[in-house]
């Protein structure tokens, strides 16, 4: 549903609650927020502004909302990623009724069945993914029982992906707490494209004194053409595990993880409707890190450990360990190393040190980092923050960069950056050298952010997804606004 017909859905739905004579005029309040960008390319001379609008109506049981989007999008053609993309129109809109412990919801909305491992649908602008669903859903809390259902059409929301109408998506969730400590529960998912996808999970939580554990557990099938004769399909199975345990005594902290995924991501062309854990620090997952070199996997298992040593409120200590493995006969491999010190080396004032190792079958990457916080008083302070990436591929010489910036924030209204990069070699046509100041001012509930200078490219990752962010030089601001 777009363009009158979305204008429509909302309008209908806000007449409807407003003519409900059994509420009172004074039990109704609205809130919205307004998050806008603009962009300015220095070489281009071209510019880019988007922005988005949510607002959200409530009247006693009752709410309604949606989001407006406004986008001219101009990408730098030095970049060679030179696109005129132009959108307007109402992207989510949604009404719903709230009681006690019901709640039904028709429109958009986004949905993560406990992990993730059968369903994770969410937004996310800096990898540029938007899963948005658009149904019925319907969620009931008790003390010892949560149950979830819904009935959907998925990937609405990202105009990159083509998602047949036909694409269906139906799920439900049973959660049973029989007592304070302890629960159990599954879930169902069925995705209906031109063959369907059946996905199950059971899990279990428990958690007493200082020891804290979960596990979960889930089954895929699904139908994939026959490699010797595509008119025919054949069944195929995915499985996936995930669990992690916490403890805490004392000054120490410890947690441990543990993944094992097969064939579980659905569906397999787009952009997937659940994610599992990555398992490791910055959020990477192997098949993902796979997929950017141009190689196909279908599971990966892994495991992570963490040891955290605080023996005061300034000092303290943390190690991370994580690797994981494909489940295919390519023997890919990922792994992370991390150790990082924070301390108080004057009064109040702050450090904080770490050395993160990623290593890929294919790469190598190293990153050493230390910020330094220095109270001048009360009210200013200055930050210095330095940080190198040093990549080190199979296939190709090393490359470093090197990034330093200086902030001086005066408490709670400014802060100014300066900083920079600098690299060993000119890779992708972007300089060696870099060099940028951003001032952001807040006020009340109000934000804005104004960058100038160049931004170094690099890959960003969440949720397991990763993607690279092409270098940015010119002018950018930022208006965050709530109200």
């Amino acid at each position: 549903m777009r363009g009158p017909k979305s204008w429509l859905f909302l309008i209908v739905a806000i007449i409807t609650y407003f003519n409900i004579d059994s509420l009172a005029q004074d039990n109704w309040y609205v809130s919205a927020a307004n998050y806008a960008r603009y962009y300015r390319f220095k070489h281009s001379k071209a510019d880019s502004a988007a922005t988005r609008f949510q607002f959200d109506f409530f009247m006693g049981d009752f709410y309604a909302g949606g989001w407006y989007e406004l986008k001219h999008v101009m990408k730098d053609s030095s970049q060679n990623l030179f696109n005129n993309l132009t959108s307007n129109s109402l992207t989510q809109r949604y009404f719903g009724w709230e009681n006690n412990n019901l709640t039904l919801h028709a429109g958009t909305f986004y949905e993560v069945y406990d992990r993730g491992l059968i369903l994770n649908t969410f937004r996310d602008d800096d990898v540029g993914l938007d899963l948005v669903m658009d149904g019925l859903k319907l969620n009931y809390r008790t003390k010892h029982v949560d149950f979830d259902a819904l009935s959907a059409t998925p990937g609405i929301g990202d105009p990159d992906q083509v998602w047949s109408p036909k694409n269906i998506i139906r799920g439900s969730r049973l959660k049973i707490k029989p007592i304070n400590n302890f629960h159990f529960g599954g879930a169902y998912v069925s995705f209906v494209e031109t063959k369907r996808s059946n996905i199950s999970q059971l899990n279990a939580r428990f958690n007493v004194d200082h020891l804290d554990a979960y596990v979960e557990y889930a089954r895929r099938q699904y139908l994939e053409p026959d490699p010797d004769d595509f008119l025919r399909f054949i069944n195929r199975t995915g499985d996936g595990t995930y669990a992690n345990a916490t403890a805490y005594y004392s000054y120490f902290t410890g947690f441990l993880e543990y993944k094992n995924y097969y064939s579980l991501i659905y569906p397999q062309d787009g952009a997937a409707l659940n994610l599992p854990p990555a398992v490791n620090r910055q959020d990477r997952l192997l098949q993902s890190e796979a997929f950017n070199s141009f190689i196909q996997i279908k599971g990966e298992r892994g495991y992570r450990g963490n040891l955290a040593f605080s023996w005061t409120d300034y000092w303290g200590v943390e190690f991370d360990y994580a690797r994981a493995y494909s489940r295919d006969t390519l023997g890919l491999q990922l792994s992370e190393k991390f150790i990082g010190v924070r301390g108080n080396y004057y009064k109040d004032n702050t450090f904080y040190a770490n050395i993160d190792l990623i290593e890929f079958t294919k790469r190598d990457e190293t990153r050493p980092e230390m910020e330094i916080v220095y109270k001048i008083n009360e009210v200013h302070s200055v930050i210095l923050n330095a940080y190198m990436i040093q990549f080190e591929p199979t296939d190709s010489a090393d490359y470093t960069e090197k990034y330093l910036d200086v902030t001086f924030a005066r408490a709670p209204n400014i802060r100014v950056a300066v900083g920079g990069s600098l690299s060993n070699s000119e890779t992708s046509g972007d300089p060696k050298k870099m060099a940028y100041i951003e001032l952001t001012l807040t006020a009340g509930n109000h934000d804005l952010i104004i960058f100038n200078g160049s931004q170094r490219g690099g890959l960003v990752c969440s949720g397991g997804t990763c993607v690279y962010h092409p270098t940015f030089e010119g002018i950018r601001v930022t208006l965050l606004s709530r109200f």
